[in-house]
């Protein structure tokens, strides 16, 4: 379309038309906004184009240019300023221009100006008809073009433009328009020059269908497409082009949906990026301002559930806010903002608890269901939305009323959204969840059985995300158990397990993977519970192991044994190798273990390139893994080993795993050839387990500071819990193994590992007792290990080294830069070295991270007085602060990139080394299993911040056990054995100070 209006200005010059200073004016105006985007010059251009129509009769030659050309100029200037009535005019104008250019060179331009008219009009009033009346004008357009024509582009674009709005916004209509849009938008792009002067308009429109394709059959291919082309079209939009910031929104709108489908946080980092560029770069008054503010508002939404940055969440609401007020009641895109806003008030009143706040977002939400008619295509989203807000709300206020009218708009919403659209599975969801919710208030058995036949088509669903389909099975697994089918509810545990791959794909980075097992918190509980209910424990812990320790399990498997592996398949072997340490480079070459207020999620091409590769070795991995499988005796590699091989890590004492859920509480009791034992745990619910947990973890996090009064509060804070901690778990549990009294004289101590799942990894079931009324108390009838899942009790036995220990590493920092002075940690290492002769001490300034790196290797025990960071946003941060913990710090993720081959004992004389956050409870995810991670057969951590001087004297009593008084080598075998006898020590001189002797544990063989 731009040579044909070139061709118009010559011609308007010439005698043929008779120049008049007019037609001079109008051309020169027209190339000045052009060039500098001049309003008044556009201004101008419009009055002139007027007053030459004004001029000449109806039947002028001249007529039809005058007319097009003040079309395009009208087109312009409604779309800057919003103006209704030049809208009104424009498309006046527009249909005169191409009736009065009927049969002539630049009919099909005519028309497909008219045809944007009527799009821009619908776009404002919302009437289906001046839609269709678009379509078939942009028909006729493309069908006037001749094939070698320059604006062939043009037409074909507008098509592809109006045919997706029409897919989008006009009930019944089909796929095969979106296809068509597609298809027109794509040849639009083909048969122009990469030069064309219009090409990113074309691209641009290409990736808003392909967007919209994408959406609809959930094909993230398709998705990478339509941002791919859309950077296109910024790559040939000049920054000062008019377009350039709808091409910035455009690309945001594509990444949010992109990352939407592949939880890939760089695509929404962004996302956030070049929408938040549009916004700045779009005036405060421009009538489509909105549009960038309704995809930053949502953008924010998402973010902030990925960091739980109240700040983000503010902005979101008031960036939705915005984006309601930037457009007219009555206009059609007010429904999407309304949602928005709902969306994110939600939010705000589900992290708030404020039922005022639910209220509006419910309020908000009505307001976006009846701003359209039921059968619109976006009405099932909003009617969804609703059903949600109204569930949370009666969640406060517990008004039935809310709850039927939560189940009304969840039912209303399926009824309209068509079977196969990947949103279908959400509403689904959405409504069978509102439907479980009556059953539990009003025993209906025909609202349960509905509820779990819309979770079941849900969990089906090969379109929706698999976050998506994760959460319906959960649900369907909830509901079933609710209704008391054990069988169906295991059934859908299993099933919505074995989807757990999709979510945690190495194709993502290692912060992305960790917030997607994050929102999957639980099921692995609750997966046992229905085991245990269905009468089949074993499978209860086979699902347990498949379940948690996810990442920490990949990393342990990857660096197992593979002996027979190269025995058999060294080509294999060496591939495996190769793309297991690729991969691991890759993922701490991104930001894992960065705290959360430094990380930079990265948005710029060396970082696309990045990710780029950790796609390209994921399936790499995975193929490989395939075909090492496909060999004979290879069928089970890096799969969650059966219950037999788990049942042999109890050769050495029993494994006891805690498992608690909302629906029942269990300890599973893992021995030598004998079936899985159940102990049920009749005095706990789920619920008093997170109020005993809270208290604890209160208490010991406060026992050593405040006045006496509030330290002494605190002791019997923490003596209660281990006295129920004893009453309703550890003491049925150890009469049901017969462990009911001390050891007779001369008899061993027996072993026990606990495997705590979920919340039950806060309490010290070690310390469990009343410690005033012994022996009833765990310290004084066994010795406790603990190991995070039992594979990584197996990984630990792998790597046991045949040969003696060699020389310790004691590392102390007394005095660490920004951190309190910890003078025990002189005294410490004092005392160790005279106990370990020949050991090797660091400290103060020499004690750097890539010192204490370089030194591991030579060195099979070390020794660590320093201060730890446990960090509760990102846990792969938490750190031990060596001397340069401010510019390389220790971290987690930096600890469980270390391999070692001798590596023996890791005793880490620190605060709060195995705590973790709720959300990641069981992927250990802690200073603790990471030495263990880094080949550690046992390893000594801290439950929480620890005394110095308490400290000082379990390390030596530990040593003085483990060394015989100084004059034997460590014999670490019996490391388990002298924490057990260095706790008890302590406690004899200080039983009313639990915080000071239960904080530490064993963990390891």
């Amino acid at each position: 379309m731009g040579k044909e209006r070139v061709r118009l200005r010559k011609m308007l010059l010439t005698d043929l038309f008779k120049a008049r200073a007019k037609r001079k004016r109008l051309v020169a105006r027209m190339a000045s906004f052009e060039q500098t985007g001049d309003m008044t010059a556009l201004i101008e251009a419009v009055q002139v184009g007027r007053e030459l129509i004004a001029s000449v009769p109806p039947d002028h030659p001249d007529r039809g240019a005058f007319l097009f050309l003040t079309g395009i100029n009208l087109k312009r200037l409604s779309d800057r300023s919003g103006e209704p009535s030049l809208l009104v005019e424009r498309i006046q104008v527009s249909r005169e221009a191409a009736a009065a250019l009927a049969g002539g060179e630049i009919h099909a331009s005519a028309l497909t100006i008219l045809g944007g008219a009527l799009l821009a009009m619908f776009e404002t009033t919302g009437d289906p008809e001046q839609l269709a009346e678009a379509v078939q004008v942009c028909r006729e357009a493309c069908a006037a073009t001749l094939p070698d024509d320059p604006d062939l582009g043009a037409s074909l674009t507008s098509l592809g433009l109006v045919l997706r709005m029409s897919y989008e916004h006009i009930a019944g209509s089909g796929e095969d328009i979106l296809a068509e849009a597609v298809q027109v938008s794509r040849e639009a792009v083909q048969v122009s020059p990469a030069d064309h002067p219009e090409r990113g308009l074309y691209l641009s429109n290409l990736g808003l269908a392909l967007r919209a394709s994408g959406e609809r059959t959930g094909d993230e291919d398709t998705l990478a497409e339509a941002v791919q082309v859309t950077r296109d079209a910024l790559a040939v939009t000049p920054a000062g082009h008019p377009w350039h910031a709808k091409y910035l929104a455009n690309l945001g709108m594509a990444l949010l949906r992109l990352y939407e489908r592949t939880t890939d946080a760089d695509f929404l980092a962004e996302a956030i990026q070049v929408t938040q560029d549009a916004v700045l770069r779009t005036p405060a008054d421009h009538p489509e301002r909105d549009i960038d503010l309704g995809v930053l508002a949502p953008a924010l939404l998402q973010m902030f559930m990925r960091t739980q940055d109240p700040t983000l969440l503010a902005k979101a609401i008031d960036t939705g806010r915005d984006a309601v007020m930037a457009v007219p009641p009555d206009h059609p895109r007010r429904a999407g903002h309304l949602h928005d806003l709902a969306s994110a008030l939600r939010t705000q009143g589900q992290e708030t608890g404020d039922a005022d706040i639910l209220a509006e977002a419910v309020q908000v939400s009505r307001e976006a269901v009846t701003t359209v008619p039921i059968g619109h295509p976006d009405s099932a989203r909003y009617l969804s939305n609703l059903s949600s807000t109204l569930w949370e709300l009666f969640g406060r206020n517990n008004d039935l009323d809310v709850l039927a009218e939560a189940v009304r708009a969840g039912r209303d919403a399926t009824r309209v959204i068509p079977a196969g659209h990947p949103a279908r599975a959400n509403t689904l969801v959405t409504l069978g969840i509102a439907l479980t919710t009556l059953y539990e208030q009003t025993a209906d058995t025909h609202a349960l059985a509905e509820a779990r036949a819309a979770l079941a088509e849900a969990a089906a669903s090969v379109e929706a995300r698999t976050l998506v389909r994760i959460t319906a099975g959960e649900e369907l697994g909830k509901a079933a158990l609710t209704g008391g089918d054990a069988e169906a509810a295991l059934s859908a545990f299993e099933d919505t397990i074995a989807l757990m791959g999709r979510s945690t794909s190495r194709r993502l980075s290692r912060p992305d993977r960790e917030h997607n097992l994050g929102e999957v918190a639980g099921l692995g509980a609750k997966a046992a519970s229905a085991a245990v209910q269905a009468g089949r424990p074993e499978r209860a812990v086979e699902l347990l192991e498949q379940v948690r320790g996810v990442l920490l399990a990949e990393a342990m498997d990857a660096r197992g044994d593979l002996r027979e592996l190269h025995t058999r398949e060294p080509g294999l072997a060496a591939r495996f190798v190769r793309l297991r340490d690729e991969m691991e480079a890759a993922d701490h070459s991104n930001v894992w273990g960065k705290p959360a207020e430094t990380r930079i999620v990265g948005t710029g091409p060396a970082a696309q390139r990045i990710a780029e590769d950790r796609r390209r070795l994921a399936r790499e991995w995975e193929s490989l893994l395939g075909e090492i499988r496909l060999r004979p005796g290879f069928s089970g590699f890096l799969l969650p080993p059966p219950i037999e091989e788990l049942r042999r890590q109890a050769a050495d004492g029993p494994v006891v795993v805690v498992n608690v859920s909302r629906f029942r509480c269990d300890a599973l009791i893992l021995a030598t050839g004998t079936a899985v034992r159940v102990v049920e745990l009749r005095g706990i619910t789920y619920d008093s387990v997170i109020e005993q947990a809270n208290r604890f973890v209160v208490a010991t996090n406060a026992a050593g500071s405040g006045p006496l009064r509030q330290r002494r509060a605190n002791q019997q804070e923490i003596h209660a819990v281990l006295g129920w901690l004893w009453d309703e778990v550890a003491a049925p549990i150890l009469q049901d193994l017969g462990l009911t009294g001390p050891p007779e004289q001369g008899q061993s101590w027996p072993r026990l590992w606990w495997c705590p799942v979920g919340e039950m990894t806060f309490l010290p079931l070690h310390a469990a007792g009343h410690h005033s009324h012994r022996p009833q108390t765990v310290l004084d009838r066994v010795i406790s290990s603990y190991t995070p899942t039992i594979r990584a009790l197996r990984y630990a036995r792998d790597h046991a080294s045949d040969s003696s220990p060699t020389q310790a590493l004691i590392v102390a920092l007394p005095d660490t830069p920004f951190a309190p002075a910890l003078p025990g940690a002189h005294t410490e290492a004092t005392l160790l070295a005279r106990l370990l002769p020949g050991a090797r001490t660091v400290t103060g300034a020499q004690a750097t991270r890539d010192a204490v790196e370089a030194m591991l290797p030579e060195h099979s025990i070390v020794h660590l007085a320093c201060h730890a960071l446990s960090d509760w946003v990102t846990p792969a941060a938490s750190r031990l602060l060596l001397h340069d913990h401010a510019t390389n710090p220790f971290t987690v993720a930096a600890i469980s990139r270390i391999r070692l081959s001798h590596a023996v004992l890791a005793y880490l004389s620190a605060c709060s080394t195995t705590a973790g956050n709720q959300r990641l409870a069981d992927e250990a995810m802690h200073i603790t299993a990471a030495f263990q991670l880094a080949g550690y057969q046992h390893v000594i951590g801290t439950l929480w911040p620890i005394n110095d001087a308490a400290a000082v004297r379990i390390a030596a009593d530990f040593y003085t056990y483990l060394t015989e008084e100084g004059q034997a080598a460590p014999r670490t075998e019996r490391a388990a054995r002298a924490l057990h006898h260095a706790t008890r020590q302590l406690r004899e001189d200080s039983t009313d100070s639990p915080d000071l002797w239960a904080a530490h544990i064993h963990a390891g063989i």
